[in-house]
């Protein structure tokens, strides 16, 4: 029976180690954010060499076809972003302006390790909500809290 116990306990412990998310480096929000402004003023081959990615990081050029995804990149907010962990990647999120509805379009930038990227794709703003809300790890560089405020008199 001792024997049983602590085979189960073990595996218990093996389980949950094997749910921790890798520790999330801050450099990815840094670079993340940055990286919608080169991303919109054009400046794609400084994209190749801003973000940290773990293998062979994408060219110039797909990164200006990549661009063509968005619809507006004529302003861009680089005060929000939200990262979150989903099955066994960190996803960073920086929507191209300030996430105040659904639409709003994402540039999502992925990482295994925590400390680099992996890969990079497309979003809109529900889809992050709605990851965000399915993952039990959800870490706000600046978190967005929309509305204007209001004053209530005492």
């Amino acid at each position: 029976m001792k024997k049983a116990l602590c085979i189960a306990l073990a595996l218990l412990m093996i389980g949950a180690s094997a749910l921790a998310a890798p520790q999330l480096s801050d450099g990815l929000f840094t670079s993340a954010k940055q990286a919608v402004g080169y991303l919109a003023s054009g400046e794609y081959e400084r994209l190749v060499t801003l973000l940290p990615f773990s293998d062979v990081a994408p060219s110039a050029s797909e990164w200006e076809s990549f661009a063509g995804n968005y619809s507006d990149l004529t302003s861009v907010q680089s005060t929000y972003a939200v990262a979150f962990y989903s099955g066994s990647i960190w996803v960073v999120a920086v929507p191209v302006q300030e996430p105040a509805d659904g639409s709003v379009e994402v540039l999502a930038l992925s990482s295994e390790d925590g400390a680099t990227f992996n890969g990079y794709r497309y979003a809109t703003w529900s889809q992050v909500e709605t990851a965000c809300q399915q993952s039990d790890h959800v870490v706000w560089n600046e978190e967005y809290v929309g509305g204007t405020p209001t004053v209530v008199a005492d």
